[in-house]
């Protein structure tokens, strides 16, 4: 699956420090299962990486996602609280959105190198 990421989020993918990347459980994302992959594309360089989706974890709104995983693993500061997160979230998403579908935690894994070259 094709996913686009911010130039920040892009590299913060890259580097491993966020480890979870959080969408919306709209129809794009429902069939989804660990073990995919997700090419992520830089919206300013259009670099591309790819990564494995691990766990997939549903939550009801971002806040309750945001209360169990926050800063760094998705791609926040370690200060940020909650609702600054929900609304940096909110620029992406509305809550319309968010109470229709609920949102997923997209837990990523590396590509094994052997993967990476077939």
């Amino acid at each position: 699956m094709q996913l686009r990421l911010d130039h920040d989020q892009f590299c913060r993918v890259v580097a491993g420090t966020k480890t979870i990347e959080i969408r919306l459980n709209d129809a794009k994302r429902r069939h989804l299962r660990p073990g995919e992959t997700l090419t992520f594309t830089d919206l300013t360089t259009r670099a591309t990486h790819t990564v494995q989706v691990g766990a997939i974890e549903w939550f009801p709104t971002f806040a309750a996602l945001y209360t169990r995983y926050g800063g760094l693993q998705v791609g926040s500061t370690p200060t940020d609280s909650v609702a600054q997160m929900v609304a940096d979230t909110y620029r992406c998403y509305t809550p319309a959105q968010e109470a229709e579908a609920g949102v997923l935690a997209l837990h990523l894994k590396e590509v094994p190198h052997e993967d990476r070259m077939a």
